[in-house]
């Protein structure tokens, strides 16, 4: 099968021979021989529903969701791709986390030298991000700077100005967070994603595409200024709008919007959820 890769057979083939409950947690991936398994299954998918209905057509769908007791998904859209497959009441919107312990802000970035960061690689817009970073160098020239942090470094041409990280810390990638004016993240879809939550957790606005889940993360805060998809002109203003905002009391209460925002995401809280979900495993047993 084109979506399931061979390195996650030896999981897959672990949770079918388990006979009590268990919870896949990438469906996308480790969801297929296991879907035979007797015990009670709790299945999470990551993908947006466009992605996953690539995979295979609605009726394969329909007969590999029906092995799932329960299915958690990410983001309204996502859920609502699963209700059309099985009953809607084992389909249960539990979004993402965010470690806000290890994720923390450290006051307001100084004016010198602004970082405009990009964190990721997976559904990112590059064409939309080329663009920006073009307008940004055009504009401010060396008084400002461009990071991308991600997996694809060397798998594509970057802008001249940018910086261009990967295999970095966490403690290096989190200080990034903290000194950047805002995180940029043009998207070409989404459900829920890691940077974006990182970001807000650490204090720091965000540019973001408004694309499937991201604007169910972000809410109407002051902590993220959401584009329409492919709009680099748009993508750009935005970003123009949070360094003009920057030493300005506007910006420190983006910066704890952002932070307040990320506190609703925090692993305790989205754990609870995931328990009320095995405690309907248990009760299948």
């Amino acid at each position: 099968m084109p979506f399931y890769p061979a390195e996650h057979f030896a999981t897959d083939a672990r949770v079918l021979a388990r006979r009590g409950p268990a919870h896949v947690l990438y469906g996308d991936e480790q969801f297929w021989f296991s879907r035979l398994r007797p015990g009670p299954t709790a299945v999470t998918y990551h993908q947006p529903p466009a992605h996953l209905a690539r995979f295979m057509p609605a009726t394969n769908w329909r007969r590999l969701s029906a092995h799932a007791s329960q299915i958690i998904t990410l983001a309204p859209d996502q859920r609502a791709f699963f209700a059309d497959h099985l009953p809607e009441e084992r389909v249960h919107l539990i979004p993402h986390g965010i470690d806000i312990a290890a994720f923390t802000p450290a006051g307001v970035p100084e004016a010198t030298r602004p970082l405009v960061l990009t964190v990721g690689w997976w559904l990112r817009d590059w064409d939309v991000l080329d663009t920006v970073h073009d307008r940004l160098h055009r504009r401010h020239g060396n008084d400002i700077e461009l990071v991308v942090v991600t997996r694809q470094a060397d798998r594509r041409t970057w802008h001249p100005a940018v910086r261009v990280l990967e295999g970095i810390s966490e403690r290096a990638l989190t200080q990034l967070y903290r000194r950047a004016v805002a995180v940029l993240l043009p998207l070409t879809d989404a459900t829920a994603n890691n940077a974006l939550l990182e970001a807000l957790a650490c204090g720091t606005p965000v540019v973001a595409t408004d694309t499937g889940g991201i604007s169910y993360y972000t809410g109407d805060s002051l902590a993220a200024l959401l584009t329409p998809p492919g709009d680099a002109a748009g993508t750009g203003e935005a970003v123009e709008t949070l360094l003009g905002e920057l030493g300005t009391a506007t910006h420190a209460t983006r910066r704890a919007a952002a932070r307040e925002r990320a506190e609703l995401f925090a692993w305790p809280r989205i754990a609870d959820q995931v328990r009320s979900v095995y405690g309907l495993l248990e009760d299948e047993r």
